[in-house]
Order: C-alpha cells, then structure tokens, then sequence
C-alpha cells in the first residue's frame, strides 16, 4: 500500500485477487505478503507434482477402484436393501410390480419391530446408566517382570548370600533356588499391587476420555447399525483439533476464552464409506479405504495436527473450498432415496462437500521417505510398511506411518450374526429376509380381497 503518488509513481490496477502493485519507474513492486504467499503455494504445487507423491497417489487409486468394485457387485444391495426394509419399503422393482397389477402395496413393519428390540436389548446391555461400564481394565494375573525388576531379584537374593560365605556357611543350590523364588513370590505381589492401583486410573482417565469423545454417541449410532447391516463400524481414537472454553488468565483475572486444543473422538462410520480390500475377512486383514465427505471446516481443523501437510490441505482449500469434489456413486443415490433425501439436489452438492480417501496398507519405504517421512523410522527403502496415507484429489494431505507398533487400524468392526472367513455377516434383515416377504405377500392378499369382498 501507498499513501501517497509522489512524482514519477504510477499506481496500476492489480488483477482480481492478485496483489497490489504499483509502478516505480521502469520497475514494479508489490506486496511482499502476496509475492510470498504465491511463492509458497508454487512450491507447494511443486511438491505434489513429486513421482513419489505421484506414486502414492496412484496406489490409493488403484486400490480403490478394486475395493470399490468389489463391494458394488456384492456388498451394496444388501446395505440398500436392508435399510429399505427396515424402513417399511418396497424396493423400486417390487413396487412397480405390485403397482402393475393395481393391487395393494401394504408392508408389514415386521423387520421394524424386530431391530427395535433387539437393538434396545443391546443398550440395556452395553449403556447401562449410572456407575457400571460393559467394560474394565484389570491387571494381568502372573505380569512379566521388568528388567529392573529381574535385577531386584537377584540384588536381594545376592546380598544375603555374600554374607552367609563371608560368615563361612555354605549356601546349597536348593536353598538358593528357594530363596529367589521366595523373593520373586514377594517383588510379584507388589506388582500385582500395583497394577490394581494403576489400572484404577487409568480406567478413570479412560472413561473421562470416552465421554469426552463422543464414545457413547458413536456407541448408539453403532448398535442401529448392527441390527441394520451386514456389519457395524466403530472407529477411534481420532485426533482432531477443535476450539474448547477454557479458563484465561488475562490482564483483568481469570477469564473463559477459546483455545484450540487436540482432542481423541470416536465416531460411527457408516457400512457405506467403508471398502475393505476384495480378499479381507477382517478388519487387519490387507488393506482398507475409508470415503471421507469433508466441509471446509473439516478441512481446517486438520491444520496444525501432527501428521497432516498444512500446505497441501490450502492447496485443496483452494482448489476445491468453492464448488466442492463429489464423486458420485450408485450406492450414494440408493442411500439417499432410503434416508428420505432429495438425491437430484443433492447431486448439485449444495453443501460443498469435498470427497476424501483415507488408505490404510503398505506401502513402499522408499516412497514414504520422498515424502518427508524420518529416515530413523524407515530403515530399509524396499522394505513394506503399514501407513496411512490421505488422498483429496490429486492431492495427498497426509502420508504418515501407522502409529500403532502392531499395524493395526482404528476401526473396529462387528455383526449380528459373523460368518467365518468373510469380512462382511449377517443382520436382522438378512435372517429374517423370507419370514418378511412371507407375511408382505399375506398381508397384500388380504387386503386385496378385503377390496374386492
């Protein structure tokens, strides 16, 4: 900015958006903060046009095609279908073959009743109120001795014995093996003790945590799902930054302000944004895609969480903050009709919502390192390791190694009836699939001859 046009000083119109400049001369000047912040989104293009972020981008791809195929041919209907039933609805063929014959298009809410109580038992079961918890941590009976406890053992047991052969005496192997054990039997009590005491609170702090995430939400939103579809989904904990009041010391006291803060949170995912890989039966077993629909506010809270790229994130902001990125599939208009959604306004996005893919598999190291990741983590470049990587576009916003030693993902899944060896079972709607048409088909026939008597 220029308060003032001293002689020989031109302002020029800068471009919509662009930075302010004006005209020195033969030279030209601008912002500073602009020229900076295009400097920075260049390079931050620059990046992402890397082979190995490239490379990444393309395996998330891949497997997802083949995920999403997969689960199109086989698992789609069913979650469709029993989300019809349980709503009390035809599916659009059987509806408009009913509707052919001008009979009546009657269903009985027998699926209804019967996910009601069975998910109402479950409740009963899982979110009794007051102090009891469906779940506990408790120490383990026999725990493993620490290093320096093994080194306690053996500093009791050699005290005693330097001064019985100082004194003379002679210690036998027995009496030795006796006395560890006796001093072993002694170090594992006080173990024991104070495991109990331990896993008091860290039960405590867990169950602070649980409800502070959300968990017991998620837990009912999971339960529906149970008695709804072939399989629940329960995933957490999820890092997220998010505003909390807290108290402010300020320059008048003590003050309640908003902090941004990291917070674990656990949420329900639908059976529909989840794409296991064609031959998992479980949920550690090969790869796995989650399908994210982020806001823009989504979006931001993931800056500034360890593990995300701040830069590629307002690359995507701006690029796909105005309009948003929907890749529309057939299962997502079948949702919608059965969640009594408009789909042709929806197809318009009205929301901007931007699509997002969350992979967790293996990937390459030598990938993984171009990408920023430590070189102490990756040691061997041909090596496979259990990642997640976070895919909006043509842009990856985060490609990090899974936190856990174990490779296990943060999900959890369950059915009401598990069939062994494959990923997806069986719910309510499934197993009383024939008892419903059964008494449809009755119940159409009775009313169509209580018509025409």
């Amino acid at each position: 900015m220029v308060s003032a046009t001293p002689q020989g000083v031109a302002p020029i119109p800068s471009g919509a958006g662009g930075p302010k400049v004006i005209q020195l001369g033969a030279l030209r000047a601008a912002n500073i903060a602009a020229v900076l912040e295009q400097e920075r989104k260049a390079q931050a293009v620059q990046v992402q046009a890397a082979p190995a972020i490239q490379g990444l981008a393309a395996l998330v791809r891949k497997h997802w095609e083949i995920a999403r195929d997969a689960k199109r041919n086989t698992v789609e209907p069913r979650l469709v279908a029993n989300m019809r039933r349980r709503r009390g609805e035809y599916d659009p063929d059987k509806l408009a073959e009913i509707r052919e014959h001008g009979g009546s298009d009657v269903y009985a809410m027998l699926t209804s009743v019967k996910c009601r109580a069975a998910a109402s038992w479950l409740r009963d079961v899982l979110m009794a109120g007051g102090s009891e918890k469906p779940w506990g941590i408790s120490p383990t009976p026999v725990p493993d001795l620490p290093p320096d406890m093994v080194e306690e053992v053996i500093r009791r047991v050699a005290a005693p014995l330097a001064q019985a052969q100082a004194a003379g005496q002679f210690v036998s192997d027995e009496e030795l093996k006796a006395a560890m054990l006796a001093v072993k039997d002694q170090i594992m009590n006080e173990l024991r003790e104070k495991g109990r005491e331990f896993a008091e609170r860290m039960e405590r702090k867990m169950e602070d945590q649980l409800i502070e995430g959300g968990f017991i939400q998620a837990l009912s939103e999971f339960i529906d799902d149970i008695v709804t579809f072939p399989s629940a989904f329960l995933k957490g904990p999820i890092v997220r930054m998010k505003p909390k009041m807290k108290w402010i010391q300020g320059p008048n006291g003590w003050e309640v302000g908003m902090e941004d803060t990291l917070v674990l949170e656990w949420e329900r995912v639908s059976p529909f944004d989840i794409y296991p890989a064609p031959d998992a039966s479980s949920i550690d077993d090969g790869y796995l895609i989650e399908r994210h629909r982020l806001s823009r506010m989504d979006l931001q809270q993931l800056i500034g969480v360890e593990g995300y790229d701040e830069e590629a994130i307002r690359l995507v902001l701006d690029e796909y903050g105005k309009g948003g990125l929907r890749d529309w599939l057939w299962e997502d208009i079948g949702q919608a009709e059965v969640e009594g959604k408009n789909t042709l306004e929806m197809m318009t996005n009205p929301s901007e919502l931007i699509d997002a893919l969350q992979y967790w598999g293996s990937v390459q190291g030598k990938w993984l390192l171009e990408h920023g990741v430590a070189e102490d983590a990756v040691t061997d470049p041909l090596k496979e390791y259990y990642c997640e990587i976070w895919l909006i576009g043509r842009y990856i916003i985060k490609a990090v190694l899974n936190p856990d030693p174990l490779g296990r993902k943060p999900y959890y899944k369950a059915s009401y009836e598990e069939i062994p060896g494959a990923f997806w079972g069986n719910a309510l709607p499934d197993l009383i699939k024939d008892a419903q048409d059964v008494v449809n088909a009755a119940s159409r026939a009775l009313v169509n001859n209580m018509g025409i008597a």
